[in-house]
C-alpha cells in the first residue's frame, strides 16, 4: 500500500466497507490500479496488466494467476506467499499505475530504456522524449522511484554537464560511474564528456547496431529451436542472449527501431524477423515450449 500511495496522485480508499480489501485509486480519473486483500491464508494483489504481457508474468511466476474477480485478459492477481521478489511485485504494480494514469513517469521510463550501452542522456533530454522539455525536475523524479533499475537504466542520465548524480538512488555516484564505465564510457572527475557520449536519438548507426545485434540473436536462437533435439545443451547455454532479445521485445524498443527505419534512416536489409511483433513472440513461445517440455 505504501508503495502504491508513493506515486503521484494517488489515494487509498475502501468502497466496499469491508476492511479485507482496501484499494488504491489514480486521482486523475479514480481508478483504481492496486486492490489488496487477504484470501486462503495470503495477502492478495490485483494489478491491472497488458494483455500482451499478462502471460509473461503468469509464466514466471505460479503465484501470479488471472485476476479473481476481475475480467481474466486486463487484471493479475499476484499471491504474497513469498515467492515473487519485491522488485518484481513493485515493477508490476508500477506498471498498473502507467495503465491506468495518464503517467509522465511512464514516458520517462520508456524514453530512458532508449538509451543505447555507451551512451549517456541529460535530463532535460529525457524529458524532450517524453514529450515536455520543461519537465527535467520530473524526471529525476521519475529515475529517483525506478521499479526496475536492471532494464530502465538511469545511471545513463546526467546533468546538462554531464555530471553524475550525486544522490544516485541504487548505491551513489560512484556507482553510477562505475556501471557507466563498464558499458565503455569514460568518466572524469564525476563527469561524461557529452560531446563525446551524449546519445543522439537520431543517429541511425547507434540503432543499426543494436538491430544488427538482435538479428543475429534472433537468427541463432531460430536455429537451435528448430533443433533443439540435438543441439539442446547449446540452445540452454544461449538462454541468457534469448532472455536479451525478449527484453528488447518487452521494453518495445523494436517498435522505435522500426519507425526509424520506415523513415529511411536505416539500411534496407534490416527489415527481417526482429523488425516484426509475430517474428519475436513466435520464438520466444517456442523456446518456452521446449524447455517446459524438457523440464516435465
Amino acid at each position: 500500500m505504501e508503495y502504491g500511495l508513493s506515486f503521484p496522485d494517488t489515494y487509498q480508499d475502501a468502497p466496499f466497507h469491508d476492511e479485507n480489501w482496501q484499494l488504491v485509486r489514480y486521482k486523475g480519473n479514480k481508478k483504481a490500479f492496486l486492490w489488496t486483500y487477504e484470501r486462503d491464508g495470503h495477502i492478495n494483489l490485483n494489478v491491472k496488466v497488458d494483455p500482451a504481457k499478462a502471460f509473461f508474468w503468469r509464466d514466471i511466476y505460479k503465484s501470479v494467476i488471472p485476476g479473481y474477480h476481475q475480467n481474466k485478459d486486463h487484471w493479475n492477481t499476484i499471491i504474497l506467499d513469498g515467492s515473487i521478489p519485491d522488485k518484481d511485485i513493485k515493477l508490476m504494480i508500477a506498471e498498473s499505475y502507467d495503465l491506468v494514469s495518464d503517467s509522465a513517469s511512464k514516458r520517462i521510463y520508456e524514453a530512458v530504456k532508449r538509451i543505447p550501452r555507451g551512451r549517456v542522456a541529460t535530463y532535460a533530454q529525457i524529458a524532450e522524449e517524453a514529450g515536455d522539455r520543461k519537465m527535467a525536475r520530473a524526471v529525476g523524479n521519475a529515475l529517483h522511484k525506478n521499479p526496475d533499475p536492471l532494464s530502465i537504466p538511469c545511471h545513463r542520465v546526467v546533468n546538462a554537464k554531464g555530471e553524475l548524480a550525486g544522490e544516485y538512488v541504487f548505491g551513489g555516484a560512484w556507482k553510477q560511474g562505475q556501471r557507466l564505465i563498464e558499458e565503455g564510457v569514460e568518466v572524469t572527475d564525476g563527469r561524461v564528456d557529452l560531446k563525446r557520449y551524449r546519445w543522439d536519438n537520431r543517429n541511425a548507426s547507434d540503432i543499426t547496431e543494436r538491430i544488427k545485434k538482435m538479428e543475429s540473436i534472433f537468427d541463432k536462437a531460430r536455429e537451435l529451436i528448430a533443433d533443439h533435439k540435438t543441439c539442446m545443451d547449446e540452445l540452454i547455454a544461449f538462454q541468457s542472449k534469448i532472455k536479451e532479445l525478449g527484453a528488447y521485445y518487452e521494453s518495445r524498443q523494436w517498435r522505435y527501431d522500426l519507425e526509424a527505419d520506415e523513415e529511411g534512416i536505416l539500411p534496407a536489409d534490416l527489415k527481417r524477423g526482429v523488425l516484426s511483433e509475430d517474428g519475436i513472440y513466435n520464438l520466444l513461445e517456442r523456446n518456452r515450449e521446449i524447455l517446459d517440455k524438457k523440464d516435465d
